[in-house]
């Protein structure tokens, strides 16, 4: 199935390129966020025009009009393709096109009669040919051994794991303006060492092939950071990658993101401030409210939190 498919899909690559339309695009500096579109958009305003780029994951042809949808990382949109709207080329364009084809599509914006705003094309113009099916239903990649080897298949099909992935780098950027805040410098430590430490994990071994000697992909930077104390720096920290050479499952992967950080003249009191503060302010300006769902329960990231000794 999956090949006739593709064999399908070769031979619209092919009438694309006898249209003389390239189909691996160019630059396109146009388009505007999706989400910026429907954001200004007005329901009295019939003078509206709009320009979107994304990934095309429904298309419903209607005769002499095709109504599609298409998505780019912050939401998606309707779009209508009109053959006496659009020439001769751009239209057989249209009826080549295939799920998973990346497109831009320019003209004015209106809202149907069931109350979707609309581009309805004035020019079409194909990005991406797509030669492989999106997974079956648009609406989500559902299974999990998929989405955790073929991550760009699950951001591709489910918005809800794009919108985890951006929160994600947000949450990032805002630890490093937080530290910033408080006056730690960034720093960057080896990740390959000749005597790892500072946890107990087994770790991957590689050669130095120009000093002959074996090192190891560290599996924490504790030690240089450290170092870096001794030599007179008094708040340093390090979002790096570590690797332990173990098992691995949905909750472990043998490469990971880790932020460590160190602070001269502070005791454990002054790590447990800068933990509640990195938690409950990324909690309160990424997530709206000092409260949060988490499963069926929601969990309250107010501070000050409660102290408790480990007795």
């Amino acid at each position: 199935m999956l090949e006739k498919v593709y064999q399908d899909r070769l031979k619209n690559l092919e009438k694309i390129r006898a249209l003389g339309v390239d189909p691996y695009g160019r630059r396109y500096d146009s388009a505007e966020a999706i989400s910026g579109i429907l954001g200004r958009f007005k329901e009295d305003d019939d003078s509206q025009t709009a320009d979107a780029a994304g990934r095309l994951i429904l298309i419903r042809p209607m005769g002499k009009l095709i109504f599609a949808h298409i998505r780019d990382e912050t939401g998606s949109m309707q779009i209508c393709l009109r053959k006496n709207a659009l020439d001769e080329t751009g239209w057989s364009l249209a009826n080549l096109l295939d799920l998973g084809d990346i497109v831009a599509a320019a003209g004015p914006m209106i809202k149907t009669r069931t109350g979707e705003i609309t581009i309805f094309a004035e020019q079409l113009t194909l990005l991406c040919k797509s030669l492989l099916p999106m997974p079956e239903k648009f609406h989500g990649l559902v299974d999990v051994e998929t989405r955790y080897r073929q991550r760009y298949l699950d951001l591709m099909s489910n918005p809800e794991t794009m919108e985890v992935a951006k929160k994600r780098i947000a949450i990032i950027a805002h630890i490093r303006d937080t530290l910033g805040g408080r006056g730690f410098s960034e720093v960057e430590t080896p990740m390959m060492q000749s005597l790892y430490g500072g946890a107990a994990a087994r770790p991957f071994t590689t050669h130095h092939n120009a000093l002959d000697i074996n090192l190891y992909l560290r599996i924490s930077p504790e030690l240089y950071l450290k170092r870096l104390l001794v030599g007179g720096m008094g708040k340093v920290f390090e979002i790096n990658r570590n690797f332990r050479n173990e098992g691995l499952d949905s909750r472990h992967n043998p490469e990971f993101t880790m932020l460590e950080l160190y602070q001269a003249c502070a005791d454990y009191g002054v790590m447990a401030e800068i933990t509640e503060e990195l938690i409950a302010t990324a909690a309160e300006r990424l997530g709206g409210s000092a409260k949060l769902p988490f499963g069926d329960i929601e969990i309250d990231y107010t501070r000050p939190w409660r102290r408790a000794t480990y007795e």
